[in-house]
């Protein structure tokens, strides 16, 4: 993982110097703007969840009794079980983004809960909880690739791809994940380029059916 993020974090540097060598230094606001989203992205990777996984990770959100924790004989709890979750990789219009939708028994759910003894957080809030990870206007920015894109911007794109890919590969590990779905910069990169190619309208595409609640 620590050679990784360092290996991210030099060649972020290495794209930004090439921006600016094509600009002569005059980079565009949007580009910074993008580079300056995925570079707190990557901090994320770097730092820790602190500030996107809090509460998630925070085992006093838990459902103790559901999860089956028990006692040691320090008084602390041992969790045999971790919180089910499914992971999401959307774009909406906000950016790219990745979700975490949990579960009560044997569906997913994804509104406003609490103390319900067949989940297995004792809360859940959808609007501080569920996106966990995001790009901001990353899908924009692949738009305007197609029309007046450099070799930085490409290069900044897949850059993104990498960092959000080692994100979910983290994630995952932290939660009873029972599905990794969606959409990948990649594939809306490849999806993006053949709209442009035929002259048609480049859209959003769902991934999941309550993704935007």
């Amino acid at each position: 993982m620590t050679d990784t993020i360092k290996q991210v974090e030099n060649r972020l540097r290495e794209i930004n110097r090439l921006k600016r060598k094509i600009t002569f230094g005059n980079i565009p606001a949007f580009y910074h703007s993008v580079a300056t989203s995925l570079g707190m992205a990557e901090g994320m990777l770097k730092y820790g969840f602190e500030n996107s996984l809090d509460i998630l990770t925070d085992q006093r959100n838990w459902n103790a009794r559901y999860l089956g924790a028990v006692e040691d004989g320090m008084g602390q709890l041992v969790w045999p079980n971790k919180p089910r979750v499914s992971v999401y990789k959307v774009f909406t219009p906000h950016g790219f983004e990745i979700h975490c939708v949990p579960w009560k028994g044997s569906r997913e759910f994804d509104f406003d809960l609490a103390n319900h003894p067949e989940m297995d957080f004792k809360f859940w809030k959808p609007g501080i909880m569920k996106v966990v990870f995001r790009i901001a206007q990353l899908h924009t920015f692949i738009k305007l690739y197609f029309e007046h894109g450099d070799e930085a911007d490409l290069q900044l794109i897949r850059c993104a791809h990498n960092i959000a890919e080692e994100f979910v590969e983290t994630l995952v590990s932290q939660f009873n994940t029972q599905k990794v779905y969606g959409v990948t910069i990649k594939n809306f990169f490849d999806f993006a380029e053949k709209k442009h190619q035929a002259g048609e309208e480049i859209y959003l595409p769902t991934v999941y059916s309550f993704q935007d609640n």
